[in-house]
């Protein structure tokens, strides 16, 4: 190898050679001093390509989370290497060091097909699915990806029947929308269900994800709901939006918890009292949509859809990934989940003061503080403040006869809250990658099909990073508090007004 300055008549040179059986070079010429201008040796960053710094770089991309910026790679070049580069060539590194680190965005379409199958291989009981469109080239061009891991289709099984969905843009070279349909176990965690990818949020979109979705969750009547959107939400952020008065959010958000429809007209007729155009609206939408005490199956304490956007952020990173690239059970130490002892606990304190008498074999007349009187009957495990029955958790009311007839409260549970169903969920796991090109794919099966990404088109201007706010809708700051942002008077200096309707005396 020999390396010779790039001045014409300069003299510095470097001859070395390669060591036999090792990767080591030893110098035998070595001529240091140049006899060239500064001006001929100034250009010398000229063999710092794209290509050579993505590969300098590779490691920094090939792990979880996005990589240094362009920034970030200049100063890094100019700090361990003393080379200066540009914005741009920066940039056109990094796009190689993903490519690299990451891989080809073009190529993991056409691995799609065998990574699926070899999933379906690995752990039997997955399901995918894939749905192409002819270009009309003869073509198979990427539209619609299904996937439900084996072990989140199993420990659907020893969940509640409450399924929340949503969606969410990619950010990678092919647009499309992530798809995701999640529940929640009994330790009130985020169980991810299954998942989609597909061209957008449309219409047919929606309904072909919802036929595959059938496949891993039963369509039985016993926990069935005429929506799963997330309706409560959506109620109170259209209420804090389109109506004025003060307490109107709050006295919906009571009015849709509470579980007797008795307590629920009480919150009614006090949100008539406040704003009747809220009571009209609140009833064209329905109160089975939107209420505990109306609800056509069991919701349990889902309310919202809280489940499906607290599982966007953690898959945010992932969002710019190519296509192709398990949270263990929380140990219990007592009969139950620790969120659901923590409420047990919660609800026993406030039994204490509880009068409880015994009517016959399993039933209790409980007194609340309140002197308002409830029947609890711990065979059948249900009260008549109806939270025992929907919840599946003991009431204060249960709670307080549990210890008068000195059974455990914790046995009083539903099945789906014990320790062993707990466990059972997470009885199978969800394994890395690993290699998917190990076996040759059959013919005419999943894995042989010759698949291209799909014809999309980027909008102009730089995409977003985060969603555009709703109306009524505010950032939350890392304090806790809202993120709104807060107006000054540019003439006194003060807030909540501006110049013009500034009142203060200069």
């Amino acid at each position: 190898m020999v390396l010779d300055c790039k001045g014409d008549r300069c003299n510095w040179r470097v001859l070395a050679s390669k060591l036999a059986g090792c990767s080591r070079f030893q110098i035998k010429v070595l001529s240091e001093h140049h006899t060239c201008t500064v001006d001929d040796r100034c250009d010398f960053k000229r063999h710092a390509t794209s290509n050579l710094i993505g590969e300098m770089v590779r490691s920094k991309f090939s792990g979880v989370g996005h990589g240094p910026k362009p920034g970030t790679l200049r100063e890094f070049m100019r700090t361990d290497h003393q080379v200066p580069i540009t914005y741009w060539k920066a940039w056109k590194s990094r796009e190689i060091a993903i490519e690299s680190g990451l891989g080809n965005t073009t190529d993991a379409y056409k691995e799609l097909p065998s990574y699926l199958e070899q999933l379906c291989y690995t752990k039997p009981g997955t399901v995918v699915a894939v749905e192409t469109v002819n270009d009309g080239t003869g073509v198979e061009r990427f539209k619609y990806m299904f996937l439900a891991f084996a072990a989140s289709v199993k420990g659907y099984g020893y969940m509640r029947k409450v399924v929340v969905i949503d969606g969410t843009h990619l950010k990678g070279k092919y647009v499309g929308c992530l798809l995701t349909a999640s529940a929640q176990n009994a330790n009130y965690q985020i169980f991810p269900l299954a998942f989609a990818v597909v061209d957008g949020e449309n219409d047919q979109a929606w309904t072909w994800f919802f036929s595959k979705l059938l496949d891993v969750v039963e369509d039985g009547d016993e926990h069935r709901h005429t929506s799963i959107s997330p309706s409560m939400q959506d109620c109170v952020r259209n209420i804090v939006t389109m109506f004025k008065k003060k307490h109107l959010a709050y006295l919906v958000s009571k009015a849709a918890r509470v579980f007797r429809v008795c307590d629920f007209y009480t919150y009614f007729h006090k949100i008539k009292m406040v704003d009747l155009g809220c009571a009209d609206y609140l009833t064209r939408v329905g109160f089975e949509h939107w209420t505990r005490s109306h609800s056509h199956g069991m919701r349990y304490n889902v309310m919202t859809s809280n489940v499906a956007e607290s599982l966007n952020p953690a898959l945010s990173e992932a969002r710019e990934y190519p296509i192709v690239a398990h949270t263990a059970a929380a140990s219990c130490g007592g009969l139950v989940t620790p969120k659901v002892e923590e409420l047990i606990f919660k609800n026993f304190d406030v039994s204490t003061g509880f009068v409880v008498r015994h009517i016959n074999k399993a039933e209790y007349e409980v007194k609340g503080m309140d002197c308002v009187t409830f029947i609890v009957n711990l065979e059948q495990k249900n009260c008549s403040c109806l939270e025992f029955d929907m919840l599946l958790i003991p009431c204060v009311h249960a709670s307080a006869a549990a210890i008068h007839s000195n059974r455990r409260v914790d046995s009083l549970v539903g099945e789906k809250y014990t320790r062993n169903i707990c466990a059972a969920r997470y009885s199978m796991s969800i394994n890395p990658k690993g290699s998917y090109k190990a076996h040759a794919p059959e013919p005419d099966t999943l894995g042989s099909l010759q698949l291209a990404p799909p014809k999309t088109r980027h909008p102009p201007r730089r995409p977003k990073k985060s969603r555009i706010l709703s109306k009524g809708e505010f950032k939350f700051t890392r304090g806790g508090g809202l993120g709104r942002k807060v107006r000054t008077c540019r003439r006194c200096g003060g807030t909540d007004h501006n110049r013009a309707t500034c009142k203060m005396p200069i």
